[in-house]
């Protein structure tokens, strides 16, 4: 075969692969089209029946991929309120979505998994319930997490020690949601709540959150543990800030000690904190501590400390008009800045 007649060959077998790609893309994109017309279809359809409680039979339907039926009913759930909301889930019961949304929580990307478990912790079901149940053991921590949370919204029993455990919480997870699951099972189960503040070889970050939920649910009966832990947070920690904290949501006066001590940390945060429990307290002897704080280094540490002597009031006030008739300096100006925001006369 001569070179020309090589190159010629060459040429034609790849100009008729170069229109067999071509053709399969058409007709892939057309395939496409039709399927997503079909679906789109299908949706609307579904969605006023679905929305006004009508008897559904899921023969109807059983030509519709899961996926389709999934994703309308986590759409709807965004959208519906009310009397709506619950005749949307019935129907939504019925046409087998929990059952649908559970298949997606066993597989797929961590997105999906978790877009299935948000969907399906709307139901009450048998179905809901062991879906939900079975993703406390999902390879995803974050998954766990958020099953744990929506089974503790439904009253759901856990064995607060072993779910510690077994969702590894206190390795990473953001604070404010294992705060929140420790908020709702504190809700009817405060006591073991109070166990794992009391437990002495837990992990700073579970027995900080446990503390903070605690706080929330206004439960003074632990204020004095959490002032002696408190007391004994190393300075500069991340814990001893998250600890006052909570004592100034309290606004127990037994929280008092430890936060007067906190007024002197090295840390900013622990200033900051410090101050802001002071004032919800109300520790009129801390007025001349505070009014120190407005000439801190740090601006919030400075606000948090007028914001505290205007909450102790004649004493912090006294002190922040005899800071801005001083003039000049950090301390007068936030001292201004704060008598003028709350419209107190100087």
């Amino acid at each position: 075969m001569s070179a020309l007649l090589l190159i010629w060959t060459v040429s034609l077998v790849l100009a008729v692969a170069a229109v067999v790609v071509m053709g399969a893309l058409v007709l892939l994109r057309l395939v496409a089209h039709w399927r997503n017309d079909r679906h789109l279809a299908a949706r609307k359809r579904l969605t006023p029946l679905l929305l006004t409680g009508k008897q559904i039979d899921p023969d109807q339907f059983r030509d519709i991929p899961d996926h389709v039926i999934a994703d309308l009913s986590l759409d709807l759930m965004q959208l519906v309120r009310g009397p709506e909301r619950a005749a949307f889930i019935a129907s939504a019961t019925r046409l087998g979505v929990p059952e649908r949304l559970a298949r997606r929580m066993r597989a797929g990307a961590t997105r999906d998994r978790m877009n299935a478990l948000q969907g399906i912790a709307q139901f009450d079901d048998a179905s809901a319930l062991g879906a939900l149940r079975n993703a406390l053991d999902d390879r995803d921590r974050d998954i766990r997490l958020a099953a744990a949370q929506a089974l503790a919204d439904k009253g759901e029993a856990f064995e607060l020690i072993d779910l510690v455990d077994r969702l590894e919480l206190g390795t990473g997870q953001s604070s404010r949601l294992v705060v929140s699951l420790f908020v709702s099972i504190a809700r009817t189960r405060p006591q073991e709540i109070k166990g794992l503040v009391l437990q002495l070889n837990q992990n700073s970050e579970v027995r900080v959150a446990a503390v903070e939920a605690l706080a929330e649910t206004g439960d003074f009966s632990l204020v004095p543990v959490i002032a002696e832990l408190a007391l004994a947070a190393r300075d500069g920690t991340e814990e001893l800030p998250r600890y006052l904290h909570a004592l100034g949501q309290f606004g127990h006066p037994s929280g008092a000690q430890a936060v007067r001590l906190a007024l002197s940390s090295d840390s900013m945060a622990a200033r900051a904190a410090a101050a802001q429990a002071a004032g919800r307290i109300g520790m009129v002897a801390a007025a001349d501590q505070l009014a120190g704080l407005l000439a801190d280094p740090e601006w919030w540490v400075r606000f948090r400390a007028a914001e505290a002597l205007v909450a102790i009031g004649a004493p912090g006030l006294a002190h922040l008009r005899d800071a801005a008739e001083r003039g000049g300096g950090a301390a007068a100006e936030v001292a201004e800045a704060i008598l003028a925001e709350k419209g107190i006369a100087r």
